[in-house]
C-alpha cells in the first residue's frame, strides 16, 4: 500500500505540474491539436501526461530494492527483471514524447521505435511468442526467426493501437487500467505473483494521471505515454504466456481486444477508402459514440459533457471481453469462441454507429 500510494502521488503531482506549466513548456503543438480532424476536445490541453506516468513508473525501480521496505524483499520480486522491462520502453517512449513536444516524428520513425523497444525486450529476456495454440502457426513459430518477427509485428501493432484510443477523456487511461487489472488477475490465477503485483503497481501510476484526465480532460497521455504503457503491458502478457503455458493466447487477445479491434477497423476503413493507413480520421468507435451523443442530445457546443459520457458508455463494451478472458483464461476453446462472438458484436455495433453518423450528417446538411 505504501508503494501504491507513492506511485499514485508521484504521478498525480507531476501531472499537476505539467498542467500548471503547460503554457510555458508543453504548448508547442497546441494549435495543431486544436484543429486536428480527430480532435475530441475544445481548447488547448497538454498531451504529455505520459511523461508523468512513465517517470512515476521509473520510481518503481528504487522502490524495488531501496525503499523503506524494499518490494523485492516483501514480495520476493525479481527487481532486475522488472527494471529491465521498464527500461526497455525508453526507445518508443522517447520518440513518442518528442512528437508530443512538437517535434515531428514520422509514422515510420514511431514504428521503428516500437520495433526497437520490442527487440530490446527480446534480447533482455530471451523470449518471444512460440506457442499460441493454433495448429500450423505454432509449427512456424518454433522456427526462431519467424517467431521473433511475428512477435515484433504483434507487439508493434498493440503499442500503436494504444495510441489511437487516446482521444476521449478517460478512455485511454481506463483501457490501460482495465488491461492491467485483467492481466494481473490472470497472472494471479496462473500463480505468477510477481507479474500480478507489478501490474497492480503500474495501475497506481496510471490512476494518478486518470483522476485529472477524467472527467474534465485536463491532461492527456500523448504518444509517449500511450506507446510506453502499450509496450509494458503487451510484454507483460508475453512473459506471462511463456511462463504459464496453460494461459490461453486468445484470453490475452480478449484482454487487449478493444484497442486491437479498433485499430484493425481503422486499417480496413482507410484501405477501403484508398487512404494511407496512417492518415487520421474521426471514424474510430469512440468518436462515433461521442458524435452520436452530440447529434442526438447535446450538440457540439456541449462537448465537455458528450466527451466523458461517451467514455462511460463504452466501458461495458471494453470490459466485457476482459471479463470473458479472466473467466476462461486457461480454456483455449472457450476463449476462441468468445473472441469470435465479441468480434461479431463489435463489428455490428460499429456499422450501426456508422449508419447513425451518416444519418446525422445528412440531417445537418
Amino acid at each position: 500500500m505504501q508503494s501504491y500510494v507513492t506511485l499514485f502521488f508521484v504521478s498525480f503531482i507531476l501531472c499537476l505540474i505539467i498542467i500548471l506549466s503547460s503554457g510555458y513548456g508543453f504548448s508547442r503543438r497546441g494549435e495543431v491539436d486544436e484543429v486536428a480532424i480527430q480532435s475530441a476536445h475544445s481548447g488547448f490541453v497538454p498531451r504529455v501526461g505520459g511523461l508523468a506516468v512513465y517517470i512515476s513508473i521509473l520510481v518503481l525501480i528504487p522502490l524495488l530494492s531501496f525503499g523503506f521496505i524494499p518490494l523485492s524483499v516483501v514480495f520476493e520480486l525479481d527487481a532486475v527483471q522488472i527494471t529491465l522491462l521498464i527500461l526497455s520502453a525508453i526507445p518508443v517512449f522517447s520518440v513518442g514524447l518528442a512528437e508530443d513536444l512538437g517535434y515531428d516524428m514520422s509514422p515510420r520513425a514511431r514504428l521503428v521505435a516500437s520495433a526497437v523497444s520490442s527487440i530490446v525486450a527480446i534480447l533482455l529476456f530471451g523470449t518471444w511468442l512460440e506457442n499460441l495454440g493454433v495448429p500450423g502457426l505454432d509449427t512456424l513459430l518454433m522456427f526462431a526467426p519467424l517467431g521473433i518477427l511475428f512477435t515484433i509485428f504483434a507487439t508493434v501493432g498493440v503499442v500503436n493501437a494504444f495510441n489511437l484510443i487516446d482521444g476521449l477523456n478517460g478512455l485511454s487511461s481506463y483501457v490501460t487500467v482495465s488491461v492491467a487489472v485483467s492481466l494481473s488477475v490472470i497472472a494471479f490465477q496462473a500463480g505468477k505473483i510477481q507479474t500480478s503485483i507489478y501490474l497492480v503497481l503500474v495501475v497506481a501510476a496510471v490512476m494518478g494521471f486518470m483522476v485529472l484526465n477524467f472527467p474534465m480532460g485536463k491532461i492527456f497521455l500523448g504518444d509517449g505515454g500511450a506507446y510506453a504503457l502499450g509496450h509494458l503491458l503487451v510484454w507483460s502478457s508475453i512473459i506471462l504466456i511463456n511462463s504459464a503455458s496453460e494461459t490461453s493466447a486468445f484470453a490475452i487477445l480478449l484482454v487487449f481486444f478493444w484497442p486491437v479491434a479498433d485499430t484493425g477497423l481503422a486499417i480496413w476503413r482507410r484501405w477501403k477508402l484508398g487512404n494511407p493507413a496512417d492518415r487520421p480520421d474521426r471514424l474510430h468507435f469512440h468518436q462515433l459514440a461521442m458524435r452520436f451523443l452530440e447529434i442526438r442530445f447535446f450538440g457540439r457546443e456541449r462537448r465537455e459533457i458528450a466527451n466523458p459520457l461517451a467514455t462511460l458508455i463504452l466501458i461495458p463494451l471494453i470490459s466485457a471481453p476482459q471479463v470473458l478472458a479472466v473467466l476462461f483464461w486457461d480454456d483455449f476453446g472457450a476463449t476462441v469462441w468468445s473472441t469470435l462472438v465479441v468480434a461479431v458484436v463489435f463489428v455490428a455495433l460499429y456499422l450501426i454507429g456508422i449508419g447513425l453518423a451518416k444519418r446525422g450528417r445528412n440531417r445537418n446538411a
